[in-house]
């Protein structure tokens, strides 16, 4: 019985620190409101991966010249992390991305991505702000006008 515990044990602690040996790097994000209006966070389904795995979660909603940040950590893999998500103001919305990829191979290169998709005459901006080379976090900046 004493080898079954240890040997339960054993497992249990494996499985709950498998998650942290395989979490890929983390992305702080930064949304800036500089309309007049606020913003809404849009839940959409494409945004419900980056919703779970951001802590803290992104902001329901920013107000007018103000900005708020939440941050994501990928959970599936060490080499990719990515965030997808989309904010409100009226009908116009901002759809950003932004993700790290780090190529095959023992010295794989490592790609970080950002995008901004501008609908209903909305006016997005998007820049990545700070890149940490040694574990591959970055920071990157979402700008609603």
């Amino acid at each position: 019985m004493k080898t079954f515990n240890v040997l339960v044990l054993a497992s249990l602690v494996m499985v709950a620190t498998s998650g942290v040996a395989y979490a890929g790097p983390e992305v702080t994000i930064t949304v800036k409101n500089n309309s007049e209006f606020a913003a809404n966070y849009d839940a959409v389904s494409s945004s419900a991966y980056t919703y779970g795995q951001a802590n803290p979660k992104p902001p329901v909603q920013i107000a007018p010249g103000s900005s708020d940040f939440f941050k994501v950590k990928g959970a599936v893999s060490p080499d990719l992390t990515a965030a997808i998500f989309q904010y409100k103001i009226g009908n116009k919305i901002c759809k950003f991305k932004t993700s790290y990829f780090k190529t095959p191979g023992r010295n794989g290169t490592p790609k970080w991505s950002k995008s901004a998709e501008e609908v209903g005459g909305a006016r997005c901006d998007v820049r990545v702000t700070a890149v940490n080379y040694s574990n591959h976090n970055w920071a990157v900046e979402f700008t609603m006008r």
